[in-house]
């Protein structure tokens, strides 16, 4: 069962009240799910990570273009486009953002996918900033448990890609 499935299977066995970070693991792969709250079929989603539990590979940047490349591409369905944003070899972590971001009256709201090559693992959150914000906030993302399933998928398989 792959780690989506396994994601759907616990959100749907959740209590009504249940609204802990969900994690599920599996096959040297993990996930771990925040949410600000849940339904019957759908979770208002904080972030997700997912991990492959692997060592870090040897070369850092080449292991971060490649997997930065297969997210965009296996998260494609998300709103936006995604484009790399940030990549440091040597800090071993790449950033995709939205290219272009949503903008709705000076709004701007944009995903966000975080890569970090030690310990292989990648992160999804949708933040917002409009101006006299110091800061973006995480945004909550009203998502099915399959959209949410089917992004653990995504960020599993692009993790796992330039290895295979």
């Amino acid at each position: 069962m792959s780690i989506g499935k396994q994601l759907i299977e616990r959100l749907r066995e959740l209590g009504p009240a249940d609204t802990q970070p969900l994690s599920v693991a599996d096959a040297g792969l993990s996930a771990e799910l925040a949410f600000f709250d849940r339904d019957r079929y759908s979770a208002t989603l904080r972030d997700l990570t997912v991990g492959t539990g692997g060592a870090a590979p040897a070369d850092a940047r080449g292991y971060l273009s490649a997997a930065a490349a297969a997210a965009a591409r296996r998260l494609s369905f998300l709103e936006e486009p995604l484009a790399v944003w940030e990549l440091d070899g040597g800090e071993g972590m790449a950033q995709l953002r939205s290219s272009p971001p949503q903008r709705d009256a000076g709004e701007v709201s944009y995903w966000e996918v975080t890569l970090w090559a030690a310990e292989p693992r990648a992160q999804v959150a949708r933040y917002r900033w409009a101006p006299g914000m110091a800061e973006r906030e995480a945004l909550a993302y009203p998502a099915t448990f399959a959209l949410l399933g089917r992004m653990a998928d995504a960020l599993a398989d692009a993790l796992r890609e330039p290895g295979a």
